[in-house]
């Protein structure tokens, strides 16, 4: 079986697990058994995985070792009253009530009970036991200053399974000091995350002689890789540029540092770009000749072949498909716009992502600034997270990116197959590969914000070329059919000589 590491799948999914699905896709067309593997704990497996069509797919390493007997209500009432049914309280509003202080609180979520608070008689938090559809899963215990001390997670029986200790830190951080598990009849004791992520590899690698292990999250299993014992092929697939700037000789990112050792120890096998031209970088930059290009994703052919008439286009309508992060370059498109809105009554920009949190959300805040500041509220428009963009697509004119670096620009595809043109930075990885220029959307030279006003200016002066750009759209996007792609895989699995 092949399994696709992660960290967690969720409701607001990013590009990496929506390609994780895409392959699972692939793998069941070339009637290859998958798993998506996930690290942590996640409260919205049930919802994510139904969003994603992923229910029975997923291994998560904690329930794999709790093996919970998930409860599917609707609400938890009947659990709420047996929470704060001792007798010596006072209950009103969920809260429960001894010589008039607050000893127990139970928090709900959309009608589930969430978690617990557990207060002692000075109001200090004790404990916290948290919920998930209707079981008891985990418990944290916390010092004087609220740091918690200990988190242990339960399996079916209510028994202990696994215990985090933790110990005092700077900035009243506490530090992950000793886990153990409870499994087999003996006690194992791991010093860090990756430790413990490693046995749980080896656990389902000793129990399927045809594993394979494909890493999507470096942060996640690169150490978890190096540290396993069972010597199964792992690869790492780059979902990004593997440089801070995005350029071929640039600085590594730090968790890339390892690969080039661990490919030479056999602890990784090879490395899957989603690009020819960043599996070339991979390949110099690692000295290795097992580096690969395979797209990320694939477009299906009822889609390459649907029918969208142009005049179903918004006029003026510009969008963006981005997180609100520095690394994107929003304020080149947003001062962009606000200069194109003197000449085009008519432009509308909207961009789709959710804010990043990096930095206390700088960046998000700086660009909504710029907005206010030109007071251009009513034709730049931050619409968030939305999952399905196909009426975006087919209504908008033109999708423009602006990123400093990307590993795919997935985005980018999605568009182009719904027969929306494109304009884009030509950067480091994927615009190239996506747009033909000058044929089904525009690549300009990085960075150069006159000519994305320029370019910009010229198409929506011209409705012709807006729609010869997409009349050739889905044409360009072609190359990512599903069909395609298989074969991109095939080859890899064959030059790998992997189980097929």
């Amino acid at each position: 079986m092949y399994y696709f590491i992660t960290n967690r799948e969720d409701l607001l999914t990013s590009a990496i697990e929506l390609a994780q699905v895409k392959r699972m896709h692939i793998f069941d067309k070339l009637g290859i058994e998958s798993r998506v593997v996930t690290m942590q704990y996640n409260w919205a497996h049930q919802q994510v995985e139904q969003k994603l069509g992923t229910t029975n797919r997923v291994i998560n390493l904690f329930q794999y070792y709790q093996r919970l007997p998930y409860q599917h209500t609707e609400n938890d009432q009947q659990l709420v009253k047996r929470v704060l049914q001792p007798s010596q309280f006072d209950i009103k509003d969920n809260i429960a009530y001894r010589d008039g202080k607050k000893r127990i609180q139970v928090n709900l979520n959309n009608g589930r009970l969430y978690y617990v608070d557990y207060v002692d008689r000075f109001g200090f938090s004790d404990r916290r036991n948290f919920y998930d559809n209707g079981c008891l899963t985990y418990s944290e215990f916390f010092e004087d200053r609220a740091r918690v001390v200990m988190r242990q997670y339960y399996d079916y029986q209510g028994k202990v399974k696994i215990l985090y200790h933790f110990r005092g830190g700077e900035n009243n951080v506490p530090v992950l000091t000793l886990i153990q598990l409870f499994d087999h009849g003996q006690e194992l004791q791991f010093d860090s995350e990756a430790s413990f992520q490693a046995y749980f590899l080896d656990e389902l690698a000793s129990t399927d002689p045809q594993a394979v292990m494909i890493s999507d999250r470096s942060d996640v299993a690169l150490q978890s890789f190096a540290e396993m014992k069972n010597n199964v092929p792992r690869y790492q697939v780059f979902h990004s540029a593997i440089t801070t700037d995005g350029q071929s000789a640039g600085k590594l990112f730090s968790v890339y540092e390892p690969i080039k050792e661990m490919l030479q120890n056999h602890q990784l096998n090879g490395l899957i770009s989603a690009t020819k031209r960043e599996a070339r970088d991979a390949s110099k930059r690692f000295a290795t000749t097992a580096s690969y290009a395979i797209p990320v994703t694939y477009i299906s052919e009822e889609q390459l072949n649907k029918e969208i008439p142009f005049n179903k286009r918004q006029p003026g309508q510009l969008i963006a498909i981005a997180r609100l992060s520095h690394v994107k370059r929003l304020d080149h498109l947003i001062n962009t716009v606000i200069l194109l809105k003197k000449k085009h009554p008519a432009v509308n920009l909207k961009i789709y992502g959710y804010d990043d949190e990096y930095n206390n959300y700088a960046t998000s805040n700086e660009l909504k600034k710029i907005v206010q500041r030109h007071n251009a509220s009513d034709y730049i428009h931050f619409c968030g997270y939305q999952h399905d963009l196909t009426d975006v697509y087919e209504h908008a004119q033109i999708e423009v990116l602006t990123s400093s670096f990307e590993g795919f620009a997935m985005a980018l595809l999605e568009a182009q197959s719904h027969a929306c043109p494109a304009v884009s930075y030509d950067i480091n990885y994927g615009p190239a590969d996506i747009i033909e220029d000058g044929i089904s959307g525009r690549l300009i030279p990085d960075g150069d914000t006159h000519y994305l006003y320029v370019i910009l200016d010229k198409l929506l002066s011209n409705k012709d070329l807006l729609m010869s750009y997409s009349k050739h759209a889905q044409q360009a996007a072609s190359k990512y059919s599903m069909k395609n792609v298989v074969k991109q895989w095939q080859q890899f699995l064959k030059d790998e000589h992997l189980p097929l």
